[in-house]
């Protein structure tokens, strides 16, 4: 497979700057497949799971948002957040699912029900990342 370049930046660093052969995009419009070549676009992402493909390995970042530039030599990920799973607290993330999953289960008014299935969805894509490096 060809490879393309694959950078990763959000507001305060640069997370990774590589060759890869495919990159999996956490789009608002679902999840893209980006192979070397792909036609251009920008799209916005959500949070979601970000996974770039090597010669032999998987890399995967909790993404929690942003913008993803696509031309058909590079692919620029700008992201409002981006986690390596070794910088994710398994632990810490499985309380935070739990307490999301417990505001998104209760009906009062004073819960933001959009706030609460952003953090259940961050939680759960802290999980994923953490879990597959395991």
């Amino acid at each position: 497979m060809k490879q393309f370049e694959l950078e990763i930046i959000t507001p305060d660093q640069s997370i990774f700057k590589g060759n890869v052969t495919k990159v999996v995009i956490p789009a608002h419009e679902g999840y893209l497949g980006v192979l070397a070549g792909h036609a251009p676009f920008i799209c916005s992402l959500q949070a979601g799971v970000l996974i770039a493909g090597g010669e032999s390995t998987n890399l995967g970042w909790a993404i929690g948002g942003g913008l993803a530039e696509v031309t058909p030599r590079k692919v620029t990920i700008m992201a409002d957040s981006a986690e390596k799973p070794e910088e994710i607290d398994l632990d810490r993330a499985e309380e935070s699912f739990r307490r999301a999953l417990k505001r998104t289960r209760t009906f009062h008014p004073e819960i933001d029900m959009a706030r609460a299935l952003g953090a259940f969805q961050r939680a759960e894509n802290r999980m994923k990342v953490k879990r597959t490096k395991e």
